[in-house]
């Protein structure tokens, strides 16, 4: 793994160790590379970026098909692939990869604090752990190595969640932390392959199913700024939180909260574009309360601070 700072050209290598503390410019933290006894390899990651930077990774994970895992307990970055598509990685969505080729970039906003869960096995070894076959819903990850890029992303169950937290647990030490770290590193990968294998990605939806989801999908965007909760829409729906969040990534490959997101930053730039208000009003506008969460949210997705789009507006 490398670390980018914003200046072009600027590189510093970085090994992943076990437990190793690491500071570079930009960024600081700690990243903890642990190869189990069941073929999984284990990812785990706590950092801090002091200034707006990038990490590089400078290597696929493996050297044969593969496939993996992407989930950050705490804080988001937006993710680069290779091939130039951009994902964002969050609390709300965990993230299924495959990147045969080096590359992949995760940017990072000043303040930043990111605590971040990846378990990853060659195809070969989870094979083995399902008894000789890969479920059909798989196939986009089943490409021949060396050119396969893919990411699906899901929304995180809360027995995910309490699994990724359980990995930076205290109890995650000791004499049989090796053991510990392989039981729970085996429950997250399966987890997050069962949530995926069985979203209704494929399935056609019920005709009042899919009403339901137009008219809250239409709400959001109507007025992304009004005061807007899961579970509120879901009772508006007429479904389980659980079951709206299946119908946006069915549909919108997001979870209802990252909609919501999205569009209220799509608003605050085309507001900001204007130049008609400051960013503080902007804000409120568009449902934030505060300013610096606001800033950051927005920063992370358009790669630039707010005040930024506006002074550019201004100087129009």
């Amino acid at each position: 793994m490398t670390s980018q700072d914003n200046p072009p050209g600027t590189v510093h290598a970085l090994e992943m160790g076990g437990g190793e503390r690491f500071e570079l410019p930009g960024v600081r933290g700690r990243m903890e590379r642990l190869e189990l006894a069941s073929g999984l390899v284990l990812y785990r990651v706590d950092y801090r970026a002091g200034e707006d930077c990038t990490l590089q990774l400078d290597r696929p994970t493996f050297q044969q098909p593969w496939i993996g895992s992407i989930f950050h307990i705490q804080g988001s970055s937006g993710m680069a692939l290779p091939d130039g598509s951009h994902h964002q990685v969050t609390p709300e969505r965990a993230l299924l990869v495959r990147t045969d080729i080096s590359g992949t970039c995760f940017r990072l906003s000043r303040g930043e604090q990111v605590r971040h869960i990846g378990v990853a096995c060659t195809l070969a070894v989870l094979r083995d752990h399902l008894g000789g076959e890969l479920p059909a819903a798989l196939k986009p990850f089943l490409g021949r190595y060396g050119d396969t890029v893919t990411v699906r992303a899901l929304h995180p169950s809360g027995r995910l969640r309490q699994l990724a937290a359980s990995l930076f647990a205290a109890h995650a030490q000791g004499l049989c932390r090796g053991m510990k770290m392989e039981g729970a590193a085996l429950l997250f990968l399966s987890e997050i392959l069962e949530n995926y294998c069985d979203s209704p990605a494929t399935e056609a939806l019920p005709a009042w199913e899919e009403q339901a989801f137009l008219e809250i999908r239409d709400a959001i965007v109507d007025d992304p700024g009004a005061p807007l909760s899961i579970p509120a829409l879901a009772d508006r729906a007429g479904l389980s939180e659980s079951r709206l969040n299946q119908l946006f990534q069915h549909q919108e490959k997001r979870s209802c909260a990252e909609f919501i997101r999205g569009e209220r930053l799509d608003q605050a730039q085309r507001l900001l574009e204007t130049g008609d208000a400051p960013v503080k009003v902007v804000a409120a506008r568009v449902g934030y309360g505060h300013v610096s969460n606001f800033s950051r949210a927005y920063r992370a997705r358009f790669g630039e601070p707010p005040a930024r789009t506006l002074r550019r507006a201004l100087t129009r």
